[in-house]
């Protein structure tokens, strides 16, 4: 089977298009997107640039080359609508476009996503605590104070937390 190498440049420029196709005006995106291959918590990010020619560049997860192009769409439109005036946050505005662009590309936008949502393996995490009360895990890559001092941290359910 042949891998098809998508272009996510074409990609991008495809997103910013849709977005002002619904009258949405988005920043001054630099047009080549950054494949980050060290991110392990988010599939996609906006960034404002201080100086140069571009307001704004993306990044996204290198994972994300091995979706489906639609997955991958999804990402760069919730990073293009960042770039909007007032949206660099999840708020209210933003949360306002993100349901524009589903109803119209039937996206699935949202605040976050996961692994299995997207279709894409997890990295295997060094530690996992575990909810003794409602059995919730959360996964970590690095040795933090959670890791080393699980018994001072509760679960939002309310339940103690218990490195297994």
């Amino acid at each position: 089977m042949t891998k098809i190498k998508i272009n996510v440049n074409n990609l991008l420029k495809k997103a910013m298009d849709q977005v002002a196709s619904v009258g949405i005006e988005h920043g001054k995106i630099n047009p080549e997107v950054i494949i980050n291959t060290r991110a392990k918590k988010r599939f996609g990010q906006c960034k404002k640039v201080p100086y140069g020619e571009y307001d704004y560049e993306i990044q996204i997860n290198a994972k994300l080359l091995e979706v489906e192009e639609s997955k991958i769409m999804n990402t760069l439109v919730h990073e293009v609508l960042h770039t909007c005036k007032g949206c660099m946050n999840h708020g209210r505005l933003w949360k306002n476009y993100a349901n524009i662009m589903n109803n119209k590309f039937n996206y699935d936008i949202s605040r976050t996503s996961s692994y299995e949502k997207i279709g894409i393996e997890r990295p295997k995490a060094n530690y996992t605590i575990e909810c003794q009360r409602c059995g919730n895990k959360f996964h970590r890559q690095n040795r933090s104070k959670i890791v080393t001092q699980t018994d001072k941290y509760r679960c939002a359910c309310g339940g103690k937390l218990k490195l297994i």
